[in-house]
């Protein structure tokens, strides 16, 4: 059998800096090179002529694909790869080259996956036909983000996934290069949209586009007109869907977005962007039983290599790694899954800068897990970093309780003053806390503590209570009667506390005092008896 022709075909314009990098990256691969210049006034066209390729001059007219074309027409193979000056062939999966994909005989085009590289170092990935077999009448369609992948989708062609990817530079530039890149391909498309008005598909490319310049209201206009246009593809459907979810969650509106999400799932469920946008969107809900499988899932594709990523769209999103991350561990730890939780806060506090609120919540999870010195070690940690004592005190003194450090545990109480009871479970840990003190004769530690705390107010009840039980038990009756007084003022109505002090004035010698209290207190519940 004949070995299939492969010829790369490319167009370029001052790209000598580029070339070498992208004709080195295939040698050995392909059998030919076309070179459609359009204009070049560097040493482009010596650089590609030193790689022994096909020139061809062009005189660029504002179409991309008319470029293309010409490329194609002078194209001698059975295969065609297309790439640009500023992009380069990658290693394939297990060393698959491009003449052994062009080898098989029911496949007649293959969905390269691209990874666009940042200026950060990062990426993100979509996946296009970048290889395609030579077909009759076959061409490129689009002034601006053109490609054959409609035109063949027409034919009903049999198309694969590449396991060779290519890597792109083109963002990896600065801010002003980039708007202007931008710019120029908003030009074209909006060139575009004058002759096909009706096209979603130029009007998906404008919106992305403006995505890219900050413009999220022009941006949002064009993907709605795409989707009330119709989608010509379930590809295409997807994308637009995918994009307007991810308007609503720049938007804060959740629902909507997961409304968009599920819509885009429901054409194709082979996706990683539907799902990690509706696991954000249920996340921001707090759906997190729902939210967690998505997003877990979100973060495991995402770290694949890019060739073994598996989608039946052209276009992936991604999300930051240290949010993903937090939004998994947080998800677990909601529904009760700490362990899981807990594995992903390690990852997140061993690959990013020390965060309070990341170790407060692995603190919170080894609390769960019963792992009470490693819970006070995360608790430490991020009390040093920062975290808010209204949600760090409680359960570090539960921790330290757990592990009878009683006096740790006061010195925590201090600190967190009255933002202590801050914590819905402040109340009973503080009682608890108070009964340790009381077992093991720590009185006068803890009701030192608790002064500090009634002079730097505001007081919480419990603490004034616990105040007075202090002074009655050393006998200082008169302090206990000023702590009480306090409470009483807190809650007026409370008998408990207007019986406990007319017992403390009764105890002091105040029997009138003491008497005006019960007086008064039984017709305040008389009153309170009739209505």
């Amino acid at each position: 059998m004949k070995k299939p022709r492969i010829s790369l075909c490319m167009i370029v314009k001052n790209e000598e800096h580029n070339l070498p990098r992208c004709l080195d990256s295939v040698q050995g691969q392909v059998d030919e090179i076309v070179v459609v210049d359009t204009g070049s006034t560097d040493r482009t066209v010596e650089v590609a002529s030193r790689y022994g390729a096909k020139m061809v001059t062009f005189a660029w007219n504002g179409d991309f694909s008319a470029a293309r074309n010409v490329s194609l027409d002078h194209a001698s193979g059975d295969w065609v790869l297309w790439l640009d000056a500023d992009e380069e062939l990658l290693e394939g999966t297990g060393g698959m080259t491009l003449p052994e994909l062009a080898a098989s005989t029911d496949v007649d085009a293959y969905l390269v996956p691209i990874q666009n590289m940042k200026a950060d170092g990062s990426f993100t990935a979509h996946f296009a036909v970048r290889f395609f077999r030579k077909l009759e009448g076959i061409r490129f369609e689009g002034k601006a983000h053109e490609s054959v992948g409609d035109w063949l989708l027409r034919q009903n062609a049999r198309i694969a996934q590449s396991p060779v990817p290519i890597r792109h530079w083109g963002y990896a530039v600065s801010d002003g290069e980039l708007q202007r890149k931008l710019d120029r391909n908003l030009e074209l498309l909006m060139a575009q949209l004058k002759q096909t008005p009706n096209s979603s598909y130029v009007h998906y490319y404008i919106g992305m586009t403006l995505i890219g310049k900050k413009d999220f209201e022009g941006s949002f206009r064009h993907l709605q007109k795409a989707h009330e246009l119709g989608p010509e593809t379930p590809n295409m459907e997807c994308l637009v869907a995918n994009m307007i979810a991810h308007h609503h969650l720049h938007r804060c509106q959740y629902d909507e977005a997961e409304k968009w999400a599920r819509r885009s799932l429901a054409v194709t469920t082979q996706q990683h962007t539907g799902r990690l946008f509706l696991g954000i969107a249920l996340y921001n809900q707090k759906k997190f039983a729902e939210a967690l499988p998505l997003l877990q899932g979100a973060y495991q594709f995402q770290r694949q290599p890019l060739m073994r990523r598996r989608s039946d769209i052209s276009l992936e999103h991604a999300h930051g790694e240290k949010e993903l991350l937090w939004a998994v561990a947080r998800s677990a730890y909601e529904v009760g899954r700490y362990p899981l939780a807990y594995q992903f806060l390690e990852r997140l506090s061993r690959s990013y800068s020390p965060d309070g609120t990341v170790a407060l919540l692995q603190g919170l999870c080894a609390l769960a897990m019963e792992s009470y010195r490693s819970a006070t070690c995360h608790f430490q940690q991020a009390g040093a970093l920062g975290a808010s004592w209204a949600v760090l005190g409680a359960p570090w003194v539960q921790a330290l309780l757990r592990l009878d450090r009683a006096d740790e545990a006061l010195r925590v109480l201090e600190d967190a003053g009255a933002s202590f009871f801050h914590n819905e479970k402040a109340g009973s840990i503080f009682t608890t806390l108070v009964e340790r003190c009381f077992e093991s004769q720590r009185i006068g530690a803890l009701s030192k503590v608790l002064e500090r705390i009634v002079r730097n107010g505001p007081t919480h009840p419990l603490v004034l209570d616990a105040l007075a039980v202090c002074r009655i038990k050393a006998g200082d009756y008169a302090r206990a009667a000023e702590a009480l007084e306090a409470l009483l003022e807190l809650d007026p109505g409370n008998p408990e506390v207007r019986r406990r002090l007319a017992a403390v004035w009764y105890g002091l010698g105040d029997r009138e005092r003491a008497a005006h209290l019960l007086r008064h207190g039984r017709s305040r519940e008389a009153v309170g008896a009739m209505w």
